[in-house]
């Protein structure tokens, strides 16, 4: 267990390493993600000039954050996808198409968030 606790900042340092390069293929390669960032920055701009309170600011940050972690997500099965065959297969498809209503059924919970927020 002593072990375990030494080796956390460096199992942490390496996570963050990760998860820097995954932020970067998935903003160079995916054009949806660079939409979705653009549109979490005017959110962040929207929201620092609103006059809501700091919960409904912090619950509409969170909701929208679903959106590119799930775009994150298709993105990494696509990939794999990929991988497994290039040619045209309804099981790829299947998962891909999967993938893709993931991220609509997202930006619609945060949409949802957005309008109750809004009427609260």
């Amino acid at each position: 267990m002593i072990e375990l606790l030494k080796r956390a900042p460096w199992r942490f340092r390496k996570s963050l390493g990760y998860c820097r390069d995954g932020f970067r293929a998935a903003f160079q390669k995916e054009e949806s993600f660079r939409l979705e960032c653009l549109a979490f920055a005017i959110l962040l701009a929207g929201l620092a000039l609103s006059s809501w309170p700091a919960w409904k600011c912090l619950a509409m940050t969170a909701s929208f954050l679903l959106i590119p972690l799930v775009e994150a997500v298709n993105s990494a099965l696509e990939d794999v996808c990929d991988l497994v065959t290039r040619e045209h297969s309804a099981s790829v498809k299947n998962a891909k198409d999967k993938g893709a209503l993931a991220v609509l059924l997202a930006i619609l919970v945060n949409a949802a968030a957005l309008l109750a927020l809004w009427l609260a």
